[in-house]
């Protein structure tokens, strides 16, 4: 039997890139994460991703078109106003991604991966000319709220025609096994020296987040349909001296559903401030709903807090329930969950932790180019 190909033996090639998700500091996910890495791998890169008109004409010009380490480019584009009402506007907004993808297809005459992070993209497929097609499957996108109806039908063409599917956790492999029973799991990775460093002592931490009182129990991420206000609400009550901590964009969101005066949201921060906030929290939270939304979804939070030294306080979502149970405190009810707090509270900080079930992006990176490697070689 032939030795599988490495790495090593993939010769260079150009990714083309097509994601529901800005390129910007303040939620570097999945596709940021994964696409870093593979520039660093030696790759061509080209993400491409659309902002609201408004935000477009806000940006610097160094946010609309991102140089990323090593041969990495990174354009956010614009829906042009009334895209979700104005036939034209909408068409006029496709055509100006699939020109800008196609140009960076057509270039040279390396192998071509054109790889899709929202099935909505599949559209898209037959005018942009590739040598692989990936799907990477990072949440249920059937269950946001927001969702075009025509995601679901567009997920199956996707799954249909994709050379390589890759899943972003365990239970959402199981929800497209019907259609891809080969699909690739490739949970959230962790950028372990980045959040390692809020296991470290610092002498300055950042002034909105010093002036609140201890402990503080913290969240970060995006602050959107996820979070179950219900519970915040609970636990701001019935411990009044603790002071609970967002910190993220809202996302479909004009300001928080609920005011208390210990709940403290501070914004978007940083990806590369993300460890001075994260060392100032005594315990991390997932304070998320559980429903059709979260129960296929792996949050890349989980290893990230872990990192840190922190103990974790999450409701039962699925995947951080199979992979972390070990070393999050689990709770399924409001009470449950303030008695879990208080425990994790007991605990403490401890050092930088990084459990062995949790992979680094660098190595799914490596691994995932290895798949393609045997697609395309």
């Amino acid at each position: 039997m032939e030795n599988p190909p490495s790495v090593s033996d993939l010769p260079f090639i150009r990714i083309t890139a097509l994601s529901h998700l800005a390129w910007e500091r303040t939620l570097f996910q999945r596709p940021q994460q994964l696409m870093s890495r593979f520039a660093g791998l030696g790759h061509r890169v080209d993400y491409f991703s659309s902002v609201s008109f408004r935000k477009y004409l806000s940006m610097p010009l160094e946010a609309r078109l991102v140089k990323g380490p090593g041969d990495l480019e990174a354009q956010n584009l614009p829906f042009f106003p009334g895209s979700s009402s104005n036939p034209v506007s909408a068409w006029l907004s496709r055509k100006l991604m699939i020109a800008k993808a196609r140009a960076t297809l057509r270039a040279g005459t390396a192998p071509r991966v054109l790889w899709l992070q929202h099935p909505g993209f599949v559209e898209f497929v037959d005018q942009l000319p590739h040598d692989a097609l990936v799907y990477d499957a990072m949440d249920p996108f059937r269950a946001f709220a927001k969702s075009d109806p025509k995601v679901l039908r567009q997920e199956e063409e996707l799954l249909q025609r994709a050379n390589i599917v890759f899943t972003g956790g365990r239970s959402l492999q199981r929800l497209l096994e019907p259609l891809r029973p080969d699909a690739i799991c490739h949970p959230s990775g962790v950028d372990f020296p980045h959040f390692a460093r809020a296991a470290q002592d610092c002498p300055a931490p950042p002034p909105d987040i010093s002036k609140l009182s201890k402990p503080i129990l913290g969240y970060f991420g995006a602050v959107d349909e996820r979070i179950d206000w219900d519970l915040l609400k609970f636990l701001c009550r019935e411990r009044r001296h603790w002071s609970i901590v967002l910190i993220g964009p809202l996302v479909l969101l004009d300001k928080l559903p609920i005011s208390e005066p210990n709940l403290h949201w501070l914004g978007p921060k940083s990806y590369a401030r993300l460890p001075d906030y994260l060392r100032c929290f005594d315990v991390c939270l997932i304070p998320w709903k559980v429903n059709d939304l979260t129960r296929f979804m792996s949050p890349t939070k989980t290893p990230e807090y872990l990192a840190a030294g922190r103990p974790v306080v999450s409701v039962p979502i699925p995947d951080v329930a199979a992979d972390y149970s070990e070393e999050v405190l689990l709770a399924e009810t409001p009470q449950a969950f303030l008695e879990q707090c208080t425990k994790a509270l007991l605990r403490g900080k401890g050092p930088a932790f990084k459990p062995p079930q949790s992979r680094t992006w660098d190595e799914i990176a490596k691994d995932m180019m290895v798949a393609i490697a045997k697609t395309l070689l």
